[in-house]
């Protein structure tokens, strides 16, 4: 802008076809510090845009060869960086109106005087700066919400290869998990693999909070509890998972609640530890239900928690139901423990057909919370 102290000269056109006027607003601006061109047309001002841009185009409404509103329009198109004002020798508020909603800067009736043409100018110049300003912290913010989201959508992709796949199953028993994640990336997880012989370990966890830092301890807890696979008895594998994962828990502020079992298919027990979960239920064939009586604080809220362990047999067609307390937005029925699972899902063909009716409805609603539905059936 061509002001005092400025080293940067402003390109500017007058587009008049009065061209006495065109050249002493011109020679005006000059004087002022500015480069300023002069077109008589509309296709004079086009040729000269091909050669270079214009900081601002101050344009008659009614040139010779088409309507300044076209030229308006097409600058506003092709140029989007001109700041372009109208000037007109007709004092119209409807013509004033139309400009502006054409896109023009502002609309000026002549005569213009010098003072008024240097201070037309200046503003319109101030007003670009900050749009164009505006405009790129816009799209430097846009480029920051697209990276962010490819990084979450990365990080969600990688959360999800960390599952695994659902449902399995082998002679004796099938297991099935559904997980509906509140945001990208969740804070809930489910897991199963080999625990040493025969007995495969199963585990759902809940941490505390949503988005990257709950998926983060997400990934730590589920690597400390995978740590001390075979380690008995299963509530000491326990207590050194959440060794592991005390640092940070802490760190964090977080807590993990925690249901996490082993099961041996040939005698059908299942030896379990219920950190602080609460949400499991057993059901005996489709129609008996019970709850698991031993439960611990969750791993995190006391650094010298004594984890209990608890056993219970299931006989062939029983099955272990645990979800986290996101199902409950779903299913606030389930808040009263001695209440039934749905008729439907107790009837459930499959295990995985099982946490499928549980959990339907979660992705076509707005979740507050991850849920998540594990399902272990005795065949």
């Amino acid at each position: 802008m061509a002001l005092a102290g400025s080293k940067v000269t402003e390109r500017v056109l007058v587009v008049d076809d009065d061209e006495p006027l065109a050249r002493v607003m011109a020679r005006t601006l000059r004087s002022r510090g500015f480069e300023c061109d002069v077109a008589l047309t509309a296709a004079e001002a086009r040729g000269l845009f091909e050669t270079g841009d214009y900081a601002v185009a101050l344009l008659d409404v009614r040139l010779p060869d088409e309507s300044g509103y076209g030229l308006l329009e097409e600058l506003r198109s092709t140029r989007p960086d001109t700041a372009v004002v109208m000037i007109s020798g007709v004092d119209d508020a409807e013509l004033g109106k139309a400009a502006l909603e054409h896109g023009a800067f502002a609309y000026h009736v002549k005569p213009v005087g010098a003072t008024q043409l240097y201070l037309l100018v200046v503003n319109n110049l101030r007003r670009r700066s900050l749009e164009l300003d505006n405009r790129a912290n816009l799209d430097r913010l846009e480029g920051l919400v697209a990276e962010r989201m490819e990084q979450m959508q990365r990080a969600a992709e990688l959360q999800a290869g960390m599952l695994p796949v659902s449902p399995f199953k082998e002679n004796g028993f099938e297991v099935a998990a559904h997980l509906i994640a509140a945001r990208e990336i969740s804070g809930d997880f489910y897991d199963w693999y080999r625990a040493g012989g025969d007995r495969i370990a199963v585990t759902l966890g809940d941490v505390m909070g949503k988005g990257l830092p709950a998926s983060l301890m997400m990934a730590t807890a589920r690597a400390a509890l995978r740590g001390v696979a075979g380690v008995a008895p299963l509530e000491a594998g326990v207590r050194q998972a959440a060794d592991v994962m005390s640092a940070a828990l802490e760190v964090n502020h977080a807590y993990v609640t925690v249901f996490h079992c082993t099961f041996d298919p040939r005698t059908g027990q299942l030896d379990y530890v219920d950190a602080g979960h609460g949400h499991a239920r057993l059901l005996r064939g489709a129609k008996g239900q019970e709850l698991l009586p031993h439960r611990s604080a969750p791993i995190g809220i006391f650094p010298d928690t004594q984890f209990v362990a608890g056993s219970v047999s299931l006989e062939p067609g029983d099955s272990l139901v645990v979800f986290s307390d996101g199902l409950l937005d779903l299913r606030p029925d389930l808040a009263t423990k001695e209440v039934q699972l749905p008729y439907e899902a107790r009837r459930a063909g499959t295990a995985q057909e099982m946490v499928d009716i549980l959990a339907h409805g979660g992705r076509d609603k707005e979740l507050f919370d991850d849920v998540t539905v594990l399902a272990l059936r005795r065949l």
